[in-house]
């Protein structure tokens, strides 16, 4: 307690009367109503009160001691309420509070027995407990609140559970898938592997063909000829096939994609649904922080005021004992003082009874008499000692009340004891709380970065697979690029062709026209000969014959002559329509030649561009197979990684075929991939060997 609050111990002592203490409670009593309410709501707050004496009146310093100087002791705890918020100011008003002590025989709050009222400390007490019981259940009914939400660590945990749940239900698709893709390898490897057994017979039925025809052997060239044509029938049909697969393959292929792309889309969400979750889990420990410490300062203010007004209460019974105690110390010593005269009196009656004896012995003479003092003696000290027991008696009750007081006074400290230390363990209790819910908030800001940490793991690995799904994805998008523009111009060498056939059938037509042509010129250049040859000859017999005069002979050899005439005349007219012709044909001849020339020509160009892109496509192939073989090995997958081994060495051996043919050379194709990545490691793989596959292969120059 500060100085400038209490100067002194008895400082705001006041007397009083009977009366006034009579006419102050009747006060009290008309206000009861309008102080219920009051006396209700800050009962559990009690001030230190002042000391209030009353002395005995002045005179009783010069009289001898009365017997009951202390019997109309009346010790009277005015109720002083304040509320907490005014805790500090009500300690200035503590000096106009007190304990009164004084006449207050006929205070109607003294109990007939001489009792005064013990319910003021008891009700005082259980108010104080009231209100610390309710203030500590405060954090309770929270804490159970808070325990009685989801748990964000079940929360946490329920989120992971069915992330777990989306990213293995997108991986067993992706197996399903990965499964599908290899029965779909195993049938491109039968349909090339039976194409390249087609190929090669087709090509030893080619050669025996050829060495038959040289043989003249035409029976076994025209089996043979027909074995080919069933050959090329077949190979043709494996050829469509092995489409069929690489198609089916691609189609997998794309369905794999697929399904990369929806793993990559529910990574994404998990990483949304992390981010989402971390973000609430970061706002929420804010604010359950910022709750706890509301809810801890309030609580802290009440233990405070509580204190406080314990504390007060502690003081104002400690001086009220202190003063009880010393008026028991003083009542004692009252009571000897009263019955010291007595005392003594009573010796010297006893001492004079001894002598009196002493002088019965003596006096014999004077029995009777000293008999008859001796018993007034007797009556004297049996009166004497009434009057001592009535004053003891007296005292004793008064003194029983005054003991009863002071040991009521220390069981009500004691329980202030007990109070003070029931609000220490509600401190304790407050702390208690207040560091669970920092531990709390430091969990749910735990899980808040445990959560940011995975979302932000999940988008790494979404930016890891995007990244190289697109190196896949240009491997693949340049390998069917490839494997289109080389169908399409195999399509067009393929129409070249068929020109260059008709072309060459067309020059065989020509030919044979041209032959025949020529040889009907012949005949008529002969047959022209011979008339020229044979008209002089008629023309000298039909002289002859006139000279001989046959005139009949003659005529028939003019008319002859005439025939062959107007024969040589249309042999004539014949010959200059077939020389026209011949000329047209050789004309229509040379112009199919250039044009066959030109379409062979235009044929070894795209030929030379289906090699190119075959070319490419291959290396394409091989390079797929060979990561696609690794990764089957990574995997543990053997079988698969023996057929895309050979599938790889197959490519590589026909891509080996065309290098020495058109002078390739791997350096000229700068746009093919520098690395090839499996898809199936895409799909398998996690963050660590994703970033080491993707350091490996260096994305950025792929």
């Amino acid at each position: 307690m500060e100085d400038d609050e209490m100067d002194s111990l008895f400082e705001g002592m006041v007397l009083f009367s009977p009366s006034q203490l009579a006419t102050d409670q009747s006060l009290e009593d008309d206000h009861s109503e309008s102080q219920s309410q009051c006396q209700s709501q800050s009962q559990s707050h009690h001030d230190a009160p002042s000391l209030e004496t009353a002395p005995a009146p002045a005179s009783s310093s010069s009289e001898p001691l009365d017997e009951n100087l202390f019997s109309d002791l009346t010790l009277q705890t005015p109720l002083y309420q304040p509320s907490p918020s005014k805790t500090k100011s009500s300690r200035k008003k503590k000096k106009a509070a007190g304990l009164r002590i004084g006449y207050g025989r006929d205070s109607p709050r003294m109990s007939p027995d001489g009792d005064y009222d013990d319910d003021n400390f008891d009700d005082d007490s259980s108010i104080l407990a009231d209100e610390t019981s309710s203030t500590s259940s405060i954090p309770d009914k929270d804490k159970e609140k808070d325990d009685h939400d989801n748990n964000p660590q079940q929360r946490f945990e329920h989120l992971k559970t069915r992330i777990l749940e989306k990213l293995n239900t997108a991986r067993e698709l992706a197996s399903s898938v990965s499964t599908a893709r290899k029965v779909s390898i195993r049938r491109r490897r039968k349909a090339s592997d039976d194409l390249h057994s087609a190929s090669l017979k087709h090509s030893l039925l080619e050669k025996q063909l050829d060495e038959a025809c040289e043989a003249e052997d035409f029976e076994t060239a025209q089996r043979i000829s027909d074995d080919l044509a069933s050959s090329e029938n077949h190979k043709q049909s494996l050829l469509i096939a092995l489409r069929d697969a690489e198609a089916h393959c691609d189609a997998v292929d794309s369905h794999m994609h697929q399904v990369l792309l929806s793993q990559i889309a529910a990574e994404e969400e998990s990483a949304s649904l992390l981010y989402h979750f971390s973000a609430d889990a970061a706002n929420n420990a804010d604010m359950f922080l910022k709750k706890a410490e509301t809810l801890s300062s309030e609580e802290m203010d009440r233990w405070l005021s509580s204190t406080e007004a314990l504390e007060g209460r502690k003081i104002e019974l400690e001086i009220e004992s202190h003063l009880v105690n010393d008026a028991r110390l003083v009542l004692n010593n009252s009571v000897d003082a009263s019955i010291e005269d007595d005392k003594k009196e009573k010796e010297f009656l006893c001492k004079r009874k001894d002598m009196l004896f002493d002088e019965l012995q003596k006096l014999l003479a004077l029995v009777r008499d000293k008999e008859k003092e001796i018993a007034d003696n007797d009556s004297k000290i049996q009166a004497v000692e009434e009057r001592i027991a009535h004053a003891l008696s007296g005292f004793q009750e008064f003194q029983s009340s005054i003991d009863t007081k002071f040991d009521n006074l220390q069981s009500t400290i004691s329980q202030l004891d007990l109070e003070s230390e029931a609000l220490l363990m509600k401190k304790k209790e407050i702390d208690e709380f207040l560091k669970e819910e920092v531990d709390r908030v430091a969990k749910l800001k735990e899980l808040a970065r445990v959560s940011a940490a995975e979302a932000k793991a999940y988008q790494e690995v979404v930016g890891l697979r995007r990244s190289l799904m697109s190196s896949v994805l240009k491997s693949r998008d340049d390998k069917v690029r490839l494997a289109k523009a080389e169908e399409k111009l195999s399509e067009e060498v393929q129409m070249l062709q068929q020109e260059v056939s008709a072309a060459r059938a067309s020059l065989q037509e020509l030919s044979s026209m041209k032959s025949s042509i020529q040889q009907n010129v012949a005949s008529f250049k002969q047959r022209i000969l011979f008339i020229d040859k044979r008209a002089p000859e008629l023309e000298a017999e039909k002289k002859v014959a006139a000279a001989a005069r046959n005139f009949k002979e003659a005529a028939r050899i003019a008319a002859e002559a005439k025939s062959l005439s107007v024969e040589k005349d249309g042999l004539q007219i014949e010959m200059e329509k077939a020389v026209l012709e011949l000329e047209k044909l050789e004309e229509n001849f040379k112009d199919t030649v250039e044009r066959l020339q030109e379409t062979e020509q235009l044929i070894i160009s795209k030929e030379k561009e289906v090699a190119i892109a075959r070319f490419q496509r291959l290396l394409i192939v091989a390079g797929a197979a060979m990561a696609e073989r690794s990764a089957a090995l990574e995997l543990g997958n053997l079988e698969e990684a023996n057929l895309l081994l050979v599938e790889a060495e197959a490519a590589e051996q026909e891509a080996k075929k065309l290098k020495p043919i058109y002078n390739f050379r791997e350096e000229e194709f700068v746009n093919l991939p520098k690395h090839f990545i499996s898809m199936e490691l895409v799909a398998n793989f996690g963050k660590k060997q994703l970033a080491e596959l993707a350091a490996s292969v260096d994305l950025s120059s792929a």
